[in-house]
Parts: structure tokens; sequence; C-alpha cells
């Protein structure tokens, strides 16, 4: 199968799936997001310890990892969860960066750390939006919206695009692709704000208008950075087509926190 065949039954299966889990919400949405993040997980872990050995690898690690989909999970009983999966990130945080290896080897305690607020924290905010009040509605807003931040800056940049945006992380990011995706991103979330009637109008959405296009440029350029550090061209080959989880994850984990920043100060 091309590329572009492998992309397409990707996306011919997993999209009709998070639609319908988005739709449902509930339990099967929560534990669909926290298998999800669980699997992104073992991709943060292999790529930042061992990128050169084979994935199955990372499973050694389920023990500490599975904090990640423990604060996703959990988020659907309690938003204290995810706090939770903050205080572990921060022990793990404080054992890591100790002038000290009394506790082990530094490194692996510290990618633990931000595995558990990069992927559970920030993940966890999917839980959060969607069991809002009117969260499926604005479950779709952040998600259509993302994706069309993303379809924009590529057809633009492909298009007309010269400047580079930042090279030594995504050479093939330009300005022209950023501006035609910051568009996109305002004009899809006032449409599809009034499309799925959300019960707040315009002049109150503005503002996460303004600001969820470069919430998701910034969440793309983050995890391009992190795929140079690691020294991978892909999070990993678990989607055909499309690398792995964190590369379709890269730009909701950046949106999502704010969706639910902007619920709770000016909807809720």
């Amino acid at each position: 199968m091309t590329n572009l065949q492998q992309r397409l039954l990707t996306a011919a299966v997993g999209l009709p799936l998070v639609i319908l889990l988005g739709w449902v919400g509930g339990w099967p949405f929560a534990m669909g997001a926290a298998t999800v993040l669980l699997l992104a997980a073992f991709e943060f872990v292999h790529g930042w310890l061992m990128p050169s050995r084979p994935m199955r690898e990372a499973l050694g690690h389920l023990s500490t990892v599975a904090i990640v989909p423990a604060a996703v999970a959990g988020a659907h009983v309690d938003s204290r969860f995810v706090w939770m999966g903050l205080g572990f990130a921060l022990v793990l945080a404080a054992l890591g960066y100790a002038p000290t290896q009394a506790f082990g080897p530094r490194k692996p305690l510290r990618v633990y750390s931000w595995c558990s607020v990069y992927l559970g924290v920030l993940g966890a905010t999917l839980v959060l939006v969607r069991d809002a009040p009117n969260g499926r509605e604005w479950f779709f807003v952040g998600l259509l919206s993302t994706f069309a931040v993303d379809t924009g800056a590529y057809a633009v940049g492909r298009a007309i695009g010269q400047h580079r945006l930042a090279p030594r992380i995504s050479p093939k990011k330009t300005w022209e692709g950023a501006a035609g995706g910051y568009a996109a991103g305002v004009v899809a979330v006032l449409a599809l704000n009034g499309l799925f009637d959300t019960g707040v109008g315009s002049g109150t959405a503005f503002p996460l208008a303004v600001g969820l296009p470069l919430a998701a440029i910034g969440g793309d350029l983050v995890e391009s950075w992190m795929k140079r550090r690691m020294g991978v061209k892909d999070a990993s080959g678990l989607l055909p087509g499309h690398g792995g989880f964190m590369d379709r994850l890269d730009s909701v984990l950046f949106v999502f926190p704010l969706v639910y920043l902007f619920l709770q100060v000016r909807v809720l």
C-alpha cells in the first residue's frame, strides 16, 4: 500500500471512532482517551529513552506511565485525579533533577515527569471539556477547529509558503502556512460555535477564536522539537501513514487546556 492509501485507511477507521466516542461521551470517551494517551505515553518514553530499540521494550515502563491513563480516565470521576497526576509529576521531577543519583538514573525520572504532565495533565482536559455543560458541542468545536488550523496551514504553506517559520525544528513549516492556519482557525471557531449552538455568542467566543489557532500551532512546533531531540521522524508507526499517536495529538494537547480554561473563565 502507498503512504496515501495507508493514511486514508487509518483515517477511515479512526475518525468515525473518534466521532462516535465524542458523541457518546461518559465512560466510553474517558476510557478511549485514556487508551490513546497510554499508547502515546509509550511513544514518549520510547523516543526519549530508547529510540533505537524496538517499541515493545517501552512496555517495561508500564508501572510508571500508568500515571497518564489514571489521570485521564480519573478526570471523569473527579478533577482531583488531574492534580494527582501533577503531584506525581512533581515528585518525579524533584528526584530526576536532584543533584544525586541515590534514587537511580535521573533521566528516566525526568522523562516520566514530563510524560505525566504532557500526556496526563494536558490530555485529561479532553475529558474535562467533554464532561462540561454542552461538552459534546465544545469538544467538536475544539477538535474540528484544530483540524481547520492544520488543514489551512498545510494548504497555504504548500501553495505560497516561502519563509521558514522554524527551520531548525520543522523545515517545511512557513510563516505563510502559519498565517493561513491561523485565519482558518479563527473562522472555524466562530463558525462552529454557531453551528453547534454552544449557547454563547460570537463575542464571548471571540477570545477562544483568537487563542486556539496559536495553541494549535504551538503544540505542533513543540512536538516537532521533541522529535528533533529524540532523533526520530515519527513518534512511532502505530498509525500507518500517520506516524504515531503523539503525531496526531500534538496540537490537541495544547488546544484543549485552552478550551477548558475558556469554559471556566468565560462560560461556566
